[in-house]
């Protein structure tokens, strides 16, 4: 049987930031070879959490100019980042991540990305109302990749 991941990634003391850790909450009733992860910390650690994994569906807040609480899924080859610096743990592209994971051949045979438009990446802890009435409905769209 084929092991999936479902990573939910963000700080969860930077607002909508963690939207990807509180979407995980919702995610009880999934398939026995579905495992939850937590990654609050995100970035590079998601490196290490790659080995035997069949299929890694990565929950995060991202800007891809939506409206606050807008919900998207894709696969990281059907986009490309506009961010301009380098590997860094502080401002880290998570396409580069998986960029590494493939150069480095751990990365997953199928990759989703679940994505939610933040309103707010203010310091403190709690979701914008956007955010949060829409983490059902990512949720949902989760569940329908199975």
């Amino acid at each position: 049987m084929s092991r999936t991941v479902v990573f939910g990634i963000g700080n969860t003391l930077m607002a909508d930031d963690g939207a990807g850790v509180r979407v995980l909450e919702l995610l009880t009733d999934m398939p026995d070879n579905v495992e939850l992860v937590e990654m609050a910390t995100g970035g590079m650690t998601l490196l290490h959490n790659f080995e035997g994994v069949d299929r890694a569906i990565i929950i995060d807040a991202v800007d891809f100019g939506g409206k606050p609480g807008e919900v998207r899924i894709f696969r990281p080859e059907d986009v490309f980042s506009i961010k301009t610096v380098g590997y860094s743990l502080h401002d880290l592209d998570i396409l580069k991540v998986l960029d590494l994971a493939r150069t480095m051949g751990t990365l997953p045979k199928e990759v989703f990305i679940a994505a939610i438009q933040p309103g707010s990446l203010a310091m403190g802890e709690g979701l914008s109302a956007e955010v949060e009435n829409t983490l059902g409905e990512l949720a949902r769209r989760i569940r329908s990749l199975f």
